[in-house]
């Protein structure tokens, strides 16, 4: 009767799981990256919101107070502002002067998005102003990063409000 030694038994062991190990490891970095990759979407999906919004003229109504954000005296709409912080991001509308079209004033936070632990805003913080109408945008290059994988994507905000997502790094 024929059988198995117990170093063949070891050896087999040994390799399923230094592959099931391999698997393991192969399956975070994957998950990870589609973390990074959800979140710069979401990112995106802000973004061209802010965007949609200010070119639309589309005015804040505050629910809670049931009035809308309202630009007066020698202020205008000047579209909508995207905060951005290393962990977190949010918009608001906001005035600007009708003589130099400089931001006067903004309204509360609209909506905030917080990113999840190992995500990360890295460069491009600050504000992000898109403007009514064909005004344009702040141009800038923002860069998503999780620090788990040591990946990023960058996303580069033109002037004229063109926003587009790059190949991950």
């Amino acid at each position: 009767m024929k059988s198995f030694t117990l170093v063949e038994i070891l050896v087999v062991t040994g390799i399923i799981l230094l592959f099931t190990g391999m698997l393991l490891a192969g399956y975070n970095n994957f998950n990870q990256f589609k973390i990074l990759e959800r979140e710069a979407s979401k990112l995106v999906d802000v973004l061209h919101l802010a965007k949609g919004k200010a070119q639309a003229g589309e005015n804040y109504f505050d629910q809670t107070t049931g009035t809308y954000f309202d630009c007066s005296g020698s202020d205008e709409f000047g579209g909508y502002q995207m905060e951005l912080n290393v962990t977190d991001y949010n918009f608001k509308q906001c005035c600007r002067d009708v003589a130099t079209k400089n931001i006067t004033a903004c309204s509360s936070s609209i909506q905030s998005y917080s990113l999840p632990v190992n995500i990360s805003i890295t460069a491009g913080t600050g504000i992000i102003n898109f403007y009514p109408l064909s005004g344009g945008a702040s141009q800038t290059v923002l860069t998503i990063d999780n620090s788990v994988i040591g990946k990023s994507i960058d996303i580069s905000i033109s002037a004229t409000g063109v926003i587009a997502p790059e190949d991950p790094i």
